[in-house]
């Protein structure tokens, strides 16, 4: 840039056209790495010392709760908070009424409506001590796990299927789901929850849970197609995934930026994006046996027994469509020309390289493909007719094949020699430059006195591996890393508040915004390290505060000129529910939801909307197989079978991530499909038939059975108006009540928690 203002840009003969082109070619080359003199993709050099001081980078501060004037509150988070409005001068809300603080609470821990006991218990004497017994109760049951497992899997964008073209499935992919949610359940401590993800084999040898939390780094999309991939390409494709996930995800740092250039805003270099790179360098993608060796006599036995029974019926249809194949291959084979005849029947080492190319074209041409066969039966109403009996018969014996012995999808390093890393110029794997060890982010490292940034394997390891990735997660878990514990409280903050201390979960950089309250986020973060890295007591700390429990109307507090979008957090953010939650609730208040945990995901029936535009009617018997149980297809959302390329309408109106990248924040929309999908869908109809079924059971009169809904939905009883207009509507109505739960659960007040 300098020689260009030196020696054309300040000569006036030089035309000012030409001065603002090669501006403008200097700031593009500089968007792909060029810097006018070096590639700065090819160097290593120390970020700039001015951005050293940035907030993220400094170590954790210890930080006592201030004092306030007045009165001492019993949760420190409030005296964070209350510090702050009283220097603002900002009154906090009241606190909201027992059933919104009911709803709220039970949505944010479980995901679910209140169950009756609960909401019977704590409405009939609301109290301090009654709070958190109800806060203890619900962090006790399974639903929480499976709550909070569904924000970190949006983290780790998990799928039960690859993605791209062939989004081909992913049989042992639940193991992860599964293995995250008891995680939760357990309160494992956030540190070996990290390390288990990112080192499982190295840091459990041998321990079947260690291999399947590995899966973290294989949950996201991978580009299996039916084309030649380059390896090389492939492979640096699945590092980019694996390290561009770790970044974001445990950091809070957008390190894939490096990939092709130093970070143009952060200090990270390429070579420290290549240095995080290098520790997954000797890993491979593996399915491995976890099965024991009864398992799989069983397995092996059943499988035998099943295609057993399926050969005969083969046979018979094999047999029916012979004549068919035959016609078929017979006019291909007449439809070749001399020239492609002669080609066909010369030895393949007589044929020149042109000709092999036609020959193998020649076989492709000639093969028989299931859809012409299908199309030749199908103009014979007697063989079709009994072509599909076979094909319904072998499908329905296909169902009862055993799933395979237990495998894991698991990231393992499996000895041998580990091949360099490089410094890539632009991220072209075709054009490596100098060679980096294991390290942590310069900047990082620097600010994590007496560690040395250049560790790469780790002493005490054993087995067949470096140790490389159990010594990064041990660098990550160290109580002296500035991001770590920082970036999990700010996300715990977020799903309970609404937005994070930190608005930009994943992004703790410099073009990230900065906390609210820095000195709250430390406070949280050294608390969860003080507690042995349990999670828990952060979420109990979190929803026993006063902040927690304010209301959250607007007109509440005297904030909109000074804090109107409620960064402060004078009251509480009123949020709609999300996609998962808003399925499970419906289910839940109509009567259907069904319990049962763990396993793998559910086929759960498509709308026609969907069935008809991905697949023809064959394809959707063989390609989505739909449990044949209806208990099954009420699960909890997180059951449910995540395939990426194929959509459940309800999910994609009310904003669930498509699972291609790690989602940190949801997106809030509204618009009309939203309504349309809970009023038109097949699922808002069955669950308003059942809700109407369910409210129409027993001896309960019209009156009764109308605040039973409302109470199931809402948390209260209906006002008087609300009684009598919903009597109105029911009557003379011969769908009144199914209409009826089906408006209650299009209401606003559903859809919102308070």
């Amino acid at each position: 840039m300098s020689s260009l203002v030196s020696e054309k840009g300040m000569n006036r003969k030089w035309p000012v056209q030409f001065l603002l082109r090669a501006l403008a070619a200097y700031y593009f080359l500089s968007g792909f790495g060029w810097s006018g003199h070096a590639d700065p993709a090819l160097s290593a050099t120390t970020p700039a010392s001015h951005l050293t001081n940035h907030w993220a980078f400094q170590p954790l501060h210890a930080v006592v709760p201030p004092h306030l004037d007045g009165r001492t509150p019993a949760n420190p988070i409030d005296a964070f908070i209350l510090a702050r409005l009283q220097r603002l001068g900002i009154t906090p809300a009241p606190e909201a009424s027992p059933t919104d603080l009911l709803r709220r609470l039970t949505y944010d821990l479980t995901g679910l409506p209140p169950d009756p006991g609960d909401r019977d218990e704590f409405l009939q004497g609301p109290s301090s001590a009654g709070w958190e017994r109800l806060v203890d109760r619900l962090l006790s049951r399974p639903a929480f796990g499976e709550r909070w497992a569904q924000h970190w899997l949006d983290l780790a964008h998990y799928a039960d299927s690859n993605g791209f073209e062939l989004d081909a499935d992913r049989p042992d992919a639940w193991r992860y789901r599964d293995w995250v949610i008891r995680s939760f359940n357990l309160d494992l401590p956030y540190d070996r929850f990290l390390t288990l993800q990112i080192a499982g084999d190295e840091a459990a040898p041998g321990d079947p849970d260690a291999l399947i939390a590995s899966g973290f780094g294989r949950a996201g999309p991978r580009e299996v197609v039916a084309g030649n991939i380059d390896p090389e390409v492939r492979r640096q494709n699945e590092l980019t995934e694996m390290v561009g996930s770790l970044g974001s995800v445990f950091l809070g740092l957008t390190v894939g930026c490096a990939r092709c250039h130093d970070h143009k805003f952060d200090p990270i270099s390429a070579a420290d994006y290549y240095g995080l790179e290098a520790y997954f360098a000797g890993t491979h993608l593996t399915e491995t046996a976890i099965h024991s060796d009864h398992e799989k006599k069983v397995y092996e036995e059943e499988k035998a027994r099943i295609e057993a029974s399926i050969k005969p019926l083969l046979d018979r249809k094999n047999k029916l469509e012979e004549p068919y194949r035959a016609t078929i291959a017979t006019a291909k084979e007449a439809a070749l020309t001399p020239r492609e005849r002669e080609i066909r029947v010369k030895r393949k080492e007589d044929r020149s390289a042109e000709e092999q190319r036609i020959a193998e074209g020649i076989g492709v041409a000639l093969e028989v493909k299931w859809e012409e066969i299908a199309d030749a039966v199908s103009r014979n109403p007697g063989d079709h007719q009994l072509r599909e009996e076979l094909k319904r018969q072998i499908y329905q014996l296909e169902l009862q094949m055993p799933r395979h012995p237990s495998r894991a999808m698991a990231m393992t390093e499996t000895g041998g020699p580990i091949p360099d890393t490089h410094v890539l110029r632009r991220g072209n794997i075709k054009d490596k430059r100098q060679t980096v060890l294991p390290h942590p982010p310069t900047i990082l490292a620097a600010a994590m006195e007496g560690l040395n940034p250049s560790h790469g394997t780790n002493p005490a390891a054993s087995g067949p591996t470096l140790g490389r990735r159990l010594s990064l997660a041990n660098w990550m878990t160290a109580t002296n890393n500035p991001l770590v514990a920082r970036v999990i409280v700010n996300r715990l903050w977020q799903h309970h508040f609404g937005r994070g201390l930190v608005a930009t979960s994943s992004d703790f950089g410099v073009r990230g915004e900065r906390p609210t309250d820095g000195e709250l986020l430390d406070w949280l973060a050294g608390e969860l390290i003080r507690n042995g890295w349990h999670l828990k007591p952060i979420h109990r700390w979190m929803v026993t505060s006063e902040a927690y429990r304010r209301q959250s109307a607007v007109d509440a507090v005297n904030s909109s000129r000074i804090d109107p979008d409620n960064r402060y957090w004078a009251r509480m953010n009123r949020r709609r529910m999300d996609a998962e939650a808003m399925r499970d609730s419906i289910l839940a208040v109509s009567g259907r939801l069904n319990p049962q945990a763990r396993g793998p995901g559910v086929h759960i029936h498509l709308e026609p909307e969907v069935s008809s535009l991905i697949f023809s009617e064959q394809e959707e018997v063989e390609l989505w197989p739909t449990h044949p149980e209806p208990a099954q297809h009420h699960r909890r959302s997180i059951y449910v079978y995540r395939k990426r390329n194929v959509h459940y309408p309800i999910f994609d109106a009310f904003d669930a991530p498509d699972a291609l990248t790690p989602c940190p924040v949801r997106p809030v929309s509204t618009h009309a499909p939203q309504a349309l999908v809970l009023m038109n869908s097949r699922f808002a109809w069955d669950s308003a038939k059942a809700f109407a079924d369910s409210l129409n059971k027993g001896d309960l009169s019209p009156d009764d059975r109308i605040r039973t809904a409302f109470e199931r939905c809402f948390s209260r009883p209906p006002k008087d108006t609300e009684l009598d207009n919903a009597k109105r509507f029911i009557a003379g109505n011969p769908d009144g009540w199914t209409d009826f739960s089906l408006a209650l659960i299009n209401s606003n007040e559903f859809a919102y928690v308070p």
